[in-house]
């Protein structure tokens, strides 16, 4: 059936597909916009005149809507597509609305339906060039139907607090205060909807959130009543219901008593957040991380969004952390040495406390997510994060239980202590120390801690896990530790600078050759950049030693290994195990999902993806989460969460690569070539001399144009790009292969064959511009040069080709019309390691000499989306 979608955009669909014709272009979802708002009274022709031909004469605006009128009834096959004479409305039963769907729920009172319809602001980034009329009407009814959407949402949160449904009601009043951020009625309402529940220390954070807010949009505080709502319910004024909210939480309740006596005096103190709490950490953290050298998918950790705003409106949304209560945190430990040559202790002891509980079968958030997340929640403003570092911490991880400390002299002696707390019970648990000794031996008295804390909370717990202990080797120096965590610093700031890193990583390995931790991050980066000779020799060198390991590291072999031989279903297996290790971790889910795409198991990585939270973790400040969520859906078929994914790509990252590439997948599925020019303007492809950057976004988006039916308009933009002036001889081979790349789709082919051919003699091994050229050989009718290409790509001998030799036979089967042999070859490329999908290169989905094969029931059935056991095609 034909709905129009107009909340959170415009589009026309049938079923999940885009309409296309006369129905996709711009000024005709506009006319039926105004149609199907209007409901069954219906609009008369002369206020759509005004709206849509403002400045045109009557008759010649007359005209062009008779000529819309008849055009969307001829595309859309049906008289009923737009009905009436005078006053113009649809008919329900052939061409629904999200907007006509929400204005009668509202009418009768439904309001979990309406509130279920609203998808987002009406009409949202949606405009008409040519007329003022129409952007004022657009403005007026996004402004009615916000405001609907919000009485609604107030309605169902007032329904929830009478029946005492905490949890319906602070998820009704989080959307509610999402729409209306400065309203300090609404925020007083959650905050009392949180403090119903039990849920004090959430009341307070969104009071936290709402100030920052106000004072950021209205430089001013917020209303006295918010001020004074808080300060009752710190003073304990205000009724809470523990039952309430330790059932919320799915943890059990607090029993009388419980809390375990300290091994000293000395060590004792307050639990995190708690009055007089002197474990709030320092707000200068050292990176550390080290512990778990995983292949995850960043290049670099940026900075939290400068717009209080944007980010605010994040956390408002976010749903509330579920902690588990045997989930452990370990925050690094603070230095109150005074001394910053010693910063490197407090993250090798947060390091090597978590690997010990790790190997002691603790449900442990392994060091490099808990150091990501202190990182993260330090960036945080203050007002925007719940409670103190450390509880921030285990709220941003999902831990119940985290473990902080301190370091400090003791005449001449170092001293080390750590308490571990209870978050789900805001109490302590214990306090382990002091570990005393000299200075020099700070990497001894990390190893000391580390077994005690281990060994106190194995006595303390009343299951399996933890009622044995496993002894670590010893810890590294702390040279070691340092030169590490300095290699990782500069790898997340400057990707590129590899020189620096592995000179850090080689000082770390020569000071400390039992250190594991160097030599796997060298494999990671390696792994990244896809510098597979010296990965082999590194990985080679690491196997014999894999049982010193911890269970993440041999994890992490396991995948670099899996790489190596382009085993795509190992990869699968060492992602999901490098989850199950790393509970909290807010970018593992995102490697289970990247390496499922790559074998075409779309749906589970829409699922790995869905379960996952977007707004924790790494996931705040990369928008590569957004980014393969838009992919995947955009495989899968899935057009409006493809859309809602690349709008949250471009409005939390708006200056990302990946944005725009979303953006312009998403545009180019639903064939909005207007959306597409204007994404391609922004990102300076109308320049006079454009960017090789926008020059890969505009052949991408001619790419998909192309797969997704609109040949022509991908016709247009190959041939703009192609008569570009073309990149100088001495710039970098990349660029000169994406301006071949475009002369071979606007078909000049003798060009393109002369560019690939001075690539080429560059570089014999350069198997995607040989592969080309034997393809161009083809078209232009040299069959003596496509069989000698051939013949040559088929005797490939040198290793980490990965199938690509046999992807480029099967394009040459392809264009010379043998689909048989193209789908013979492209599945023996899938064994050996070829990627049918990836970001950033060209996928099988988009390359154009494979389309013909469109219609072949073989190559239809290698390129589905998998389900079930693990296989390949």
């Amino acid at each position: 059936m034909l709905r129009l979608l107009t909340f959170g955009g415009l589009a026309l669909v049938d079923g999940e597909a885009p309409v296309a014709g006369a129905a996709s272009q711009r000024s005709r979802l506009a006319l039926l916009a105004l149609i199907a708002s209007s409901g069954t009274a219906g609009i008369t022709r002369d206020k759509l005149l005004a709206f849509l031909w403002p400045d045109s004469d009557t008759e010649r605006a007359r005209h062009a809507l008779k000529q819309a009128v008849y055009a969307l009834r001829r595309d859309l096959g049906a008289e009923q597509a737009v009905v009436g004479t005078t006053a113009l409305s649809l008919d329900p039963e052939f061409l629904s609305s999200d907007v006509r769907d929400f204005q009668d729920a509202v009418a009768r009172g439904d309001d979990a339906t309406a509130v279920d319809i609203y998808g987002g602001p009406f009409l949202d980034g949606f405009h008409l060039k040519a007329s003022a009329e129409f952007g004022r009407w657009c403005d007026e009814e996004r402004v009615r139907h916000a405001r609907a959407y919000g009485d609604a949402l107030e309605r169902l949160a007032l329904a929830a607090d009478r029946t005492g449904d905490h949890a319906s009601a602070i998820r009704w009043w989080s959307r509610r205060a999402a729409v209306d951020p400065l309203s300090g009625r609404v925020a007083i309402a959650l905050m009392r909807a949180h403090a119903a529940s039990g849920d004090v220390t959430g009341a307070i954070q969104h009071a936290r959130v709402h100030e920052a807010l106000v004072r950021q949009e209205l430089d001013s505080p917020p209303d006295d009543a918010v001020l004074d709502f808080v300060e009752r319910l710190r003073r304990g004024e205000v009724s809470v219901s523990p039952t309430a909210s330790a059932a919320a939480r799915g943890v059990p309740r607090p029993r009388a008593n419980t809390v375990i006596a300290p091994e000293s005096a000395a060590g004792s103190a307050p639990p995190p957040d708690s009055p007089g709490s002197s474990h709030t950490g320092s707000r200068r953290r050292t990176l550390a991380i080290v512990a778990a050298i995983v292949a995850i998918f960043v290049s670099a950790v940026a900075v939290i969004p400068s717009s209080t705003r944007s980010m605010a409106s994040v956390m408002l949304a976010r749903r509330t952390a579920t902690l588990s209560p045997r989930r452990i945190v370990v925050a690094p430990l603070e230095n109150r040495t005074g001394d910053t040559t010693l910063s490197p202790v407090g993250g090798l002891a947060a390091d090597w406390i978590a690997r010990s509980l790790l190997e002691s079968n603790f449900e442990v958030v392994d060091s490099r997510t808990s150091a990501i997340a202190a990182r993260i929640v330090a960036g945080l403003p203050r007002l925007l994060r719940g409670g103190d570092p450390a509880v921030a911490l285990a709220r941003e991880t999902g831990a119940g239980m985290v473990i902080t400390g301190h370091y400090y002299r003791q005449r001449d002696s170092l001293q080390l202590e750590a308490t571990i707390s209870d978050v789900t019970q805001g109490r302590l648990v214990r306090a382990i120390g002091p570990v005393r000794g000299p200075s020099g031996t700070a990497s001894s008295l990390v190893g000391t801690l580390a077994v005690r804390v281990t060994a106190a909370l194995a006595a303390s717990t009343d299951s399996t896990p933890g009622s044995s202990t496993a002894a670590l080797a010893n810890p590294p120096s702390l040279e070691a530790f340092e030169h590490t965590s300095r290699a990782w610093e500069s790898f997340f700031t400057r990707p590129a600078d590899t020189a620096t890193v592995f000179a850090e990583l080689a000082r770390a390995s020569a000071l400390d050759t039992d250190y594991f931790a160097p030599r796997l991050m060298q494999a990671y980066v390696l792994d990244v950049k896809g510098l597979w000779p010296r990965l082999a020799a590194v990985t080679a060198e690491l196997q014999p030693r894999r049982a010193g390991m911890d269970r993440i590291e041999r994890a992490a072999l396991d995948l670099f290994e899996a790489d190596l031989r382009g085993d795509l279903l190992g990869r699968v297996r060492a992602s999901r195990e490098l989850m199950r290790l790393s509970p909290g971790s807010a970018d593992m889910p995102l490697l289970v999902a990247i390496s499922n795409a790559y074998v075409q198991r779309f749906a589970e990585a829409a699922a790995v993806l869905a379960a996952a939270d977007p707004n924790r973790g790494i996931n705040l400040v990369s928008p590569m989460y957004w980014a393969w969520r838009s992919a995947v859906a955009h495989r899968l078929g899935r057009l409006d969460d493809e859309r809602d994914a690349a709008q949250q790509t471009a409005r939390r990252f708006p200056s990302s690569e990946s944005a725009r590439y979303a953006l312009a997948r998403s545009f180019a599925g639903n064939r909005g070539t207007d959306e597409l020019d204007d994404l391609l303007a922004r990102a300076g492809f109308q320049s006079a001399m454009p960017s090789a950057e926008s020059r890969a976004l505009a052949l991408f988006a001619a790419r998909e144009l192309r797969v997704h039916g609109a040949p022509h308009e991908a016709a247009a933009l190959f041939v703009r790009v192609a008569a570009l002036p073309p990149p100088p001889a001495g710039a970098p081979r990349s660029e000169r292969r994406q301006h071949a790349l475009a002369l071979y789709e606007a078909r000049r082919l003798a060009e393109a064959r002369t560019l690939y051919a001075a690539i080429a003699a560059e570089d014999s091994l350069d198997v995607e511009t040989l592969g080309r050229l034997g393809v161009i050989a083809l078209r232009v009718g040299d069959s003596t040069e496509a069989r000698r290409i051939e013949r040559r790509l088929a005797g490939w001998r040198e290793p980490y080709a990965y199938g690509e030799p046999l992807k480029w036979r099967a394009q040459q089967a392809a264009v010379g019309g043998d689909a048989a042999q193209a789908v013979a070859l492209l599945r023996s490329a899938f064994a050996q390691g070829y990627r049918a999908m990836d970001i950033g290169v060209v996928s099988l989905h988009e390359e154009g000499d494979f389309l013909a094969l469109r219609g072949d029931p073989a190559f239809r059935a290698l390129m589905r989306p998998r389900d079930g056991s693990l296989e390949l095609p």
